[in-house]
Order: C-alpha cells, then sequence, then structure tokens
C-alpha cells in the first residue's frame, strides 16, 4: 500500500506494487464480508449458542457460498499478509457502495418492521421516497433538539446511522485494506467517446461500467476486478483496447494478490 503514491497527473505511480482497480461489485461483496475475516472468539461461540437456531442455519448456508468464502480469503490476504499488488476503490465506486447501503439496509430495518414481501416490492426509486422522507424528519428532529442536552437516540437517528455509510467505520473496518484514492486531472471530451469508449457502448455495457474502465485506465492500473458478467463478456476487448487484465472471480483476484 505505501509504495503507490498519486502523482500530479492523477496516475498511480507504482514503486513496487502494480495496481488492482475494485469496481463496486467487488468493492459490496468486501465490504459485506466485514469481520468474517477474524476467528470466531468465545464471545461469538456463546453468541450462536443463544441464536435462534434457523438463523444460523441461514448463517452457516451465506458462510458455504464459494464467492463469499473466497472474498473472506482476499480480505485475509490484504489485512494479514505481504501482497504483490495495491488494490484501489475510486470515488465512484464509493458513491455506488453508498447507495446500495441505504437501499439495503433500509429494506432490511423496513422488512423486520412491515414484512419482508412488502418491502421487497418496493422499486429504487420507492425506496429512495422513503430515505428522502426520513432524512427531511431527521433535519427537522434536529432543528427542534437544538439548545437542548443529548437523550437517548431517536429511532431516526438510529435509522440514519444504519443506512448512511459511516466514514470511520469504513475506513478502519469496512474498507480497510483498500487503498481510495482521489481522481485528477480526469478529462472526457466529444472525440475520445467516438474511441474506445464507443465499443463498450456498442457492447451494452452500461454507463456506470464504462466508467469504471475509463477510471481504471486513468489511474495506470495494471488490473481491474469486477464480478459483473458483463466484464466476464468483453474482458478480451477491454484487454485489446486498454492492456488491462480483467479478473472476474476471486479465484482470478487471490492469484494475482
Amino acid at each position: 500500500m505505501k509504495d503507490t503514491i498519486l502523482t500530479s497527473t492523477g496516475k498511480l505511480q507504482k514503486r513496487f506494487l502494480p495496481a488492482i482497480y475494485f469496481d463496486t461489485s467487488v468493492l459490496v461483496d468486501y465490504w459485506m464480508t466485514e469481520g468474517m475475516e477474524m476467528p470466531e472468539t468465545e464471545v461469538d461461540k456463546l453468541m450462536k449458542k443463544n441464536e435462534l437456531p434457523h438463523l444460523q442455519v441461514v448463517k452457516d448456508i451465506l458462510r458455504s457460498e464459494k464467492r463469499i468464502s473466497k472474498v473472506v480469503e482476499i480480505r485475509k490476504k490484504l489485512l494479514f499478509e505481504k501482497v504483490k499488488v495495491t488494490p484501489v476503490v475510486s470515488p465512484f465506486s464509493l458513491l455506488e457502495l453508498m447507495e446500495w447501503q441505504a437501499e439495503a439496509a433500509f429494506k432490511q430495518i423496513a422488512s423486520e418492521a412491515s414484512g419482508t414481501m412488502l418491502i421487497q416490492k418496493k422499486s429504487k426509486k420507492q425506496i429512495g421516497d422513503y430515505l428522502k422522507k426520513a432524512l427531511e424528519l431527521r433535519e427537522a428532529e434536529i432543528k427542534e433538539q437544538e439548545g437542548k442536552k443529548p437523550g437517548v437516540s431517536t429511532g431516526l437517528e438510529i435509522l440514519m446511522s444504519e443506512t448512511w455509510l459511516n466514514r470511520s467505520f469504513v475506513e478502519v473496518h469496512g474498507l480497510q485494506g483498500l487503498l481510495q484514492v482521489n481522481i485528477v486531472n480526469f478529462h472526457l471530451p466529444v472525440s475520445k467517446v467516438w474511441e474506445e469508449p464507443s465499443v463498450y457502448a456498442y457492447l451494452q455495457l452500461g454507463i456506470a461500467d464504462i466508467m469504471h474502465i475509463l477510471l481504471a485506465q486513468h489511474l495506470g492500473c495494471q488490473y481491474i476486478a469486477s464480478f459483473d458478467s458483463d466484464f466476464a463478456r468483453v474482458k478480451d476487448i477491454i484487454g485489446e483496447e486498454t492492456g488491462i487484465s480483467v479478473l472476474t472471480s476471486p479465484e482470478e483476484i487471490l492469484d494475482i494478490l
């Protein structure tokens, strides 16, 4: 990690380590597996004994999923071992993670409050409307509490803390082991659009995926990692156009770490 710096041109200058760009699909899995890289403690074992049996069954099933277990291995390697590449995260990926976290956390809380089937039928726009209402209510609550002594956390305060990413937690725990980089001097003129990016659009890559490729290229990354099936479909084209190797599975990421 310390062997890579960001130059004034916006590119990552490698001293010893090449860089691998994590897109949002990889970032979300990395975020979800936070804590799973740690060995089980006596407290964990005690809590497991007191947990409802069906919940433990679901947890065991989820842990047995191959991709999740491999992402846990990636976390272990990045946190506790010496690696050969620097994994980087762009502000674009962070914003998409924030969007995912808000929706996923709200759905989880809402399912406990009103039933899973009801909330699962809601669209992303409807979830956004709910989150906007919660934000407005919280802002009004803060104004109402001005000048008063802090008391017990309110329901709105807890809801906001559960659905909004906490920067300190992200940096110290959730995304520990990843290098968050600034994007500077990035330009996308119209003339550029008619060149390499037009191929990706033609092959039905979405704008978010195209942006990840362009940012990885701008940063000078040697690899880009994505679990999105669209990347697997066009990985050869990306390699030909940019020289960047596309990694589409946890195993491929582990191989170059």
